[in-house]
């Protein structure tokens, strides 16, 4: 009996585990589409503390080479996003970057629990090999779609921005994003079921908007 209870509690804290990482997973996904280097850099900074385990593919992430060229990287971002008319170029050019890391920052976190998870449960290597492979495939499109719907909020606020001040409330905008963009890193990895609760509810949000914009077109 006490040893059935006792994977039973293993079995519930690597669950918790793993919900955790999806959670700060979208938490720095969204961030992403925000700012593409930034949160790469917290994350790192995160698994040197100890606040989060990147999958072996992330690792190097918190190497000390690639946190410097991380942080080299979030200067001239947040720079070039000061500049008007510049930062709409960036808007198209680094939604790609965006999505991508969304899904591998989404991947990696998940790559480890999930991994724990399945090693709990009485199944057979292929079909653990193919749950572990349809798990991170959905982590990363999930935070592949986190990191577009942020980018594509950013967007729009900047257009809103540049039409109503002809550019010139832009730097300040471009400065709101950074700090949320960093705001919400930090968040996700301290309180990550929070930020997962807050993005589901902005994503629900965003859709009703869509829908409501798309039915009065």
């Amino acid at each position: 009996g006490g040893e059935g209870k006792g994977v039973g509690v293993e079995s519930e804290e690597v669950g918790m585990e793993l919900l955790a990482a999806v959670c700060v997973g979208l938490g720095l996904s969204a961030a992403s589409g925000l700012r593409v280097f930034l949160p790469l850099l917290i994350a790192g900074l995160g698994q040197r503390v100890g606040l989060v385990d990147l999958g072996g593919a992330m690792a190097w992430v918190s190497t000390m080479p690639a946190l410097g060229v991380l942080g080299l990287l979030c200067v001239i971002e947040m720079a070039a996003y000061s500049v008007p008319a510049l930062d709409h170029v960036l808007d198209t050019l680094s939604a790609p970057a965006a999505w991508l890391a969304g899904a591998l920052v989404a991947a990696g976190l998940v790559q480890t629990p999930l991994h724990n998870v399945l090693g709990n449960l009485p199944l057979s290597e292929t079909i653990s090999s193919a749950l572990m492979a349809t798990g991170m495939t959905l982590a990363g499109l999930s935070g592949a779609g986190a990191a577009g719907v942020t980018q594509i909020a950013g967007a729009s606020g900047r257009l809103v921005s540049s039409t109503t001040t002809g550019g010139l409330g832009n730097p300040i905008y471009g400065a709101f994003e950074s700090a949320l963009a960093g705001a919400t890193s930090i968040l996700a990895m301290l309180a990550p079921v929070l930020v997962g609760v807050l993005g589901l509810g902005l994503l629900v949000l965003v859709w009703r908007l869509t829908r409501r914009r798309a039915a009065i077109a």
